[in-house]
């Protein structure tokens, strides 16, 4: 639809919009529906046609809609300005410590970029930037903050278009397939570590309570109630942030119940009444040298300490709890389906009773 020359067209969030020029200024017009946008746009150009005067130009946006925008008199920002100024607004305070240390990180890929205005940067510039970022994971990274800031930027009419809406996203790498322990394996794996709980402790409560690293290594006395059989988890620690405790995200904040084998090796833990966390001498790194050393001397698949929490999760599976209680157990939305997509495992011998079960054998 066009009036007096002028094309309205539709814009990418979904409204629509049309643009008038009036010595050498612009007037941006917007609309929710293309009538509506028509609407305004004639009523601008018949006021431009009638005038003729400056007066009008600078109370345009009063007369029409606040949604008409003048282009002049915005904030100029180069890239390194808006970075700093997206982050402090959006993002501290609002995620993890360790986020916003990933975000700054993922930036350096842009340090050719960082003096030029936003108003100046293409595609093709974000796209460059972007191949050069490094591995698959990196590109993927450095893509996803570049696609955050400048959908921020359009939407505060920073920029006139998004220059990172318009190119090909980096292909997402595969990660290394994550697996759990049979029943069989964990049998094994707790013996050993039954063997000298002084070194192994904190891996059975990630692998008996299903616990994520950072949750365990925050645990503290007053985190387990003995009389009602519960452990509390509503902080994660990070050797790398040691200040910020928060735990991934809301339902991660919970209280589950305690299994009687964790209640067995935390009795040792009864009588402390410090605040201080109970596994505050392990170190995560040393944590992970003894797992594997432990899969390797018994023949066991190389795990991490994630992937007890993996374990924990098949073995609800298998045992047929309710999916619903599992994700309130270790911290996942109601209805997720990250739980079963990418936690649980079907392990060889689930498997095979399934296959009994199919051809009625059992």
């Amino acid at each position: 639809m066009t009036y007096q020359g002028k094309t309205i067209k539709k814009h990418v969030r979904g409204n629509w919009f049309a643009r008038v020029r009036f010595n050498g200024k612009v007037i941006s017009i917007y609309g929710h529906t293309q009538l509506e946008c028509y609407g305004k746009l004639k009523l601008v150009c018949d006021k431009i046609e009638i005038d003729k005067a400056q007066k009008f130009l600078q109370k345009v946006e009063n007369l029409i809609t606040p949604q008409i925008k003048m282009v002049e008199n915005k904030p100029k920002y180069t890239l390194q300005e808006w970075f700093d100024e997206w982050l402090n607004t959006y993002k501290v305070g609002r995620v993890r410590q360790a986020t916003i240390v990933a975000f700054k990180r993922s930036f350096k890929n842009f340090h050719e970029l960082h003096d030029t205005p936003i108003t100046e940067i293409t595609s093709l510039m974000l796209s460059k930037a972007i191949n050069n970022s490094g591995q698959g994971g990196m590109k993927i990274q450095v893509n996803n903050l570049a696609q955050q800031m400048f959908l921020i930027a359009f939407n505060n009419r920073l920029v006139e278009c998004n220059p990172a809406s318009n190119f090909t996203k980096p292909k997402r790498v595969e990660k290394s397939k994550k697996k759990a322990l049979t029943q069989e394996q964990e049998n094994t794996l707790i013996a050993e570590c039954l063997k000298d709980l002084d070194k192994y402790e904190p891996l059975l409560i990630c692998l008996w309570q299903g616990l994520r690293k950072g949750e365990m290594l925050a645990l503290r006395p007053n985190d387990f109630d003995f009389d009602k059989n519960t452990l509390r988890v509503d902080e994660s620690y990070d050797e790398q942030f040691p200040d910020d405790l928060e735990t991934k995200n809301k339902e991660s904040n919970r209280t589950m119940p305690m299994f009687s084998k964790t209640r067995e090796i935390l009795l040792r833990h009864k009588s402390k009444t410090a605040p201080e966390r109970i596994y505050k001498d392990y170190r995560s790194a040393t944590l992970n040298d003894r797992l594997q050393k432990l899969c390797k001397d018994n023949g066991l698949p190389r795990i991490t300490i994630h992937e007890l929490r993996h374990t924990f999760i098949t073995r609800c599976n298998d045992k047929g709890i309710d999916e619903l209680v599992t994700q309130k157990w270790v911290g996942h939305a109601k209805g997720s389906r990250m739980t079963k997509a990418i936690y649980t495992h079907v392990t060889d011998d689930a498997e095979l009773k399934y296959i009994q079960v199919f051809d009625n054998k059992k």
